[in-house]
């Protein structure tokens, strides 16, 4: 149900040390003679101020709920192995990632064939390494664009990947229109690209201020004026294909305006 690794570094560090307070406050609140109690969140105090977020949640606290539940004076070891397995049942349902079955946000990742008819053997070699290092970078892009809310308002909104990989696809049939692309493949992309890599490196910063946010709000417009830039790239890369289906309906108007 929860998948810690996908959840932001910072918001786990401040639940981290959220809950760190919170043992430290029912340490000072636990009564004298519920010694044994107070052992186990002592030890589950020390340990989770060196330990990363992700094992404290995912292993620290379950264990130390087990721990009182076994230190618990009065209540026989039955009425315990419940309570443990209880925990155990718990954990096991809030942190099993579910399965992928959420609408994905991008295209499929498509395994692209090129056509190499009536290129030389140096434009095939030249294109196909070009080729590569855009669809890594298309790859790259929709990866980073999965890892804040916001990014993923902005691909689903602009349908950006679907455009992306669009353009790799018509590269793939028709390796000669790369000069039409030109302006995807070495300024749109990369730029998206790069913006994304800061704007992750700065959302995970441990403190964010006003200035912050105002450079994460800024990129995120940027990234919309980029995605923008690419759906009109790929209506360049495509216009032959659209101007060929006008030529074919207004022959078709014409021939049936010929036989009434």
């Amino acid at each position: 149900m929860l998948d810690l690794d996908k959840i932001p570094k910072k918001t786990l560090r401040r639940s981290k040390w959220l809950t760190v307070l919170m043992l430290f406050l029912a340490i000072g609140f636990t009564p004298a003679y519920l010694d044994s109690i107070s052992n186990v969140l002592v030890f589950a105090f020390l340990v989770s101020l060196i330990t990363k977020p992700t094992f404290v949640f995912r292993w620290l606290l379950p264990l130390m709920l087990i721990g009182v539940a076994w230190a618990i004076p009065g209540i026989g070891w039955p009425v315990q192995l419940l309570l443990s397995g209880v925990v155990l049942g718990v954990r096991q349902v809030v942190f099993t990632p579910m399965k992928q079955t959420k609408q994905r946000i991008t295209t499929a990742k498509q395994k692209l064939t090129i056509n190499t008819d009536n290129l030389s053997k140096r434009d095939v070699t030249v294109f196909k390494a070009t080729f590569n290092r855009t669809l890594a970078s298309v790859d790259h892009v929709e990866e980073l664009l999965q890892l804040t809310t916001g990014l993923r308002k902005i691909a689903i909104e602009t349908d950006v990947m679907r455009f992306a990989r669009g353009i790799l696809k018509e590269l793939a049939d028709d390796p000669t229109q790369l000069t039409e692309a030109d302006e995807f493949v070495y300024t749109h992309l990369p730029n998206m690209e790069q913006i994304l890599v800061t704007y992750q490196e700065i959302a995970n910063h441990e403190m964010i201020d006003e200035s912050d946010k105002a450079h994460l709000k800024a990129a995120r417009e940027v990234l919309r004026q980029l995605a923008d830039q690419i759906q009109q790239d790929y209506r360049l890369i495509t216009r032959d294909d659209l101007n060929s289906l006008r030529d074919q309906i207004d022959v078709a108007k014409r021939t049936m305006g010929d036989k009434k």
